[in-house]
């Protein structure tokens, strides 16, 4: 036993000692960039060893402390917080970092190292091919969906006035419909029939919750003790349900195919411009016509695909929903903006009715602020990069806190407070470009901001003008978290009054 003990030890020691000399460029710069004390083995993990709604506090203080640029170390893994909008810039903006982080790896295991998840060769191949749908001439063609979606939205929510229950719940119906009947071009009826589709709606938050457990617990990054916790048995479990699911959505375009003729989809495959024929074909009918996805990378990426879209808009939707019922002065002078454009009837939201309403561009820009879609993202360095202050070193990571930097109060002023008015020609002229990037920057920005921009928009028009909002909380209530997104801890709860 005494000689199994120091054999281990020694053993450690060895590889302790060779990492050290492998990696001794890296730690001669992570020596000057400030940072709390790491342990041996563990660095920092034990720092975020906590509940999400804690980890939003530690990271703030961690800034707080050590400032614009500061490491801690995830067992072996070394990361830079970055906060000063300059290096954002450079950083994003720089072909060189387009590679994602290794926390991503946790996402990859279930949907793939695809679109929302990989980076690389791969990720680009990917998104060329998808990016014709994603056009803003290109998404004009999905307002009668959107708005047919949301007919039905209403007629839900007309049977609950004067109840006080979550809107999201409802709202994530539509989206995930939304999402299916355009961006997968699935009908009606195929949609409703999709095997598995409420359940992955009603789980894919609890798999976000188990990623961002992973990403934060040293301990479930070590496979061998994670396929022992109950999480795994839930990954796998979820994993079969979205690989039926996509099997079947995959099924529907193939057969859909065999009408188009082929010199159709020649031509709406090699073009490049942003046009509302791109939508034509769905990204699924793209992704198994360019014959460059294998068949996992098919599955992988329909899934993607649906998630990316639904679950996102569904959240942003209810925030800034929820916004309103929070402060009746903004619900009041949205309500007049969307009197003024839309009139009395309830009729179909056009892209000219969007554009003639820049308060609710103000109030949604304000929900991203406070509550962005990609709270932190995570950046490789392969080489050594230099910046205004520091020099990123090779082999690190690089983590950009988009949440505190949307709270920064360099930048913004009472930054937990909500008030479009933040986002008016005379304010936005005044603020640092680079404080406010909710879809990042660069190569690698959101693929899908347009289609959920009008998605989201589309769904309060309507619900806004229909129903008074309200809450029988406070903002000064409200508790969030970050769990990959900015999630509302206790709901988004409220209750809808008929203004007609």
């Amino acid at each position: 036993m005494i000689w199994t003990t120091v054999f281990i030890l020694g053993l450690i020691t060895v590889i302790w000692r060779l990492w050290r000399y492998k990696n001794k460029h890296l730690l001669d710069i992570a020596r000057k960039i400030p940072g709390p004390p790491a342990l041996p083995g563990l660095g920092n993990a034990l720092l975020f060893m906590c509940q999400p709604e804690e980890f939003v506090r530690v990271i703030g203080d961690l800034i707080r402390v050590y400032g614009d640029v500061l490491g801690v170390w995830l067992g072996p893994n070394y990361n830079i917080v970055l906060t000063n909008p300059d290096d954002l810039k450079i950083l994003l903006s720089n072909p060189k970092t387009s590679f994602k982080g290794p926390q991503y790896q946790f996402m990859a295991e279930i949907i793939g190292s695809g679109i929302l998840s990989g980076s690389g060769p791969t990720w680009r191949k990917h998104r060329k091919i998808a990016t014709p749908n994603y056009g803003k001439k290109a998404i004009e063609s999905y307002s009668n969906i959107f708005n047919n979606e949301v007919d039905l939205l209403l007629q839900r929510y007309r049977k609950k006035t004067g109840q006080i229950f979550d809107i999201y719940e409802d709202i994530v119906q539509t989206t995930s419909y939304c999402v299916c009947r355009t961006l997968m071009g699935l009908t009606k009826e195929e949609t409703m029939n999709l095997p598995h589709l409420q359940d992955i709606i009603a789980e894919t938050p609890k798999i976000y919750d188990l990623v961002f457990d992973r990403i934060t617990k040293w301990y479930l990054q070590v496979y061998a003790v994670f396929r022992l916790s109950k999480n795994y048995g839930t990954q796998k479990n979820f994993t079969t349900k979205i690989k039926i699911f996509s099997k079947t959505v995959l099924q529907h375009r193939q057969e859909h195919m065999k009408t188009l003729e082929v010199e159709n989809k020649i031509d709406l495959m090699t073009s490049e411009d942003d046009n509302v024929k791109n939508t034509q074909l769905s990204v699924i009918d793209r992704f198994i016509l360019s014959k460059e996805l294998d068949g996992e990378e098919l599955l992988n990426e329909t899934f993607t695909i649906f998630t990316s879209s639904q679950e996102a808009s569904a959240k942003i939707t209810s925030f800034l929903l929820l916004m309103m019922a929070f402060h009746p002065d903004c619900q009041d002078k949205l309500y007049y903006e969307i009197k003024t454009v839309i009139g009395d009837e309830d009729r179909p939201v056009t892209n000219e009715d969007l554009k003639q309403m820049p308060y609710l561009d103000m109030a949604f820009k304000e929900v991203l602020r406070l509550f962005p879609i990609g709270a932190m993202l995570q950046r490789s360095i392969h080489e050594d990069m230099a910046l205004s202050t520091s020099i990123l070193p090779g082999g690190s990571s690089v983590v950009i806190p988009i949440y505190h930097l949307h709270r920064d109060p360099r930048f913004w002023d009472n930054p937990d407070d909500f008030d479009p008015e933040r986002f008016n020609p005379e304010n936005i002229n005044k603020r640092h470009p680079y404080c406010y990037i909710p879809f990042s920057l660069g190569s690698m920005d959101c693929l899908g901001r347009y289609f959920g921009t009008k998605l989201i928009k589309t769904i309060c028009v309507r619900v806004l003008r229909e129903f008074k909002i309200t809450t029988m909380q406070s903002y000064e209530d409200l508790k969030v978290a970050i769990a990959i997104s900015t999630v509302a801890i206790d709901g988004y709860p409220a209750k809808l009054t008929r203004r007609i």
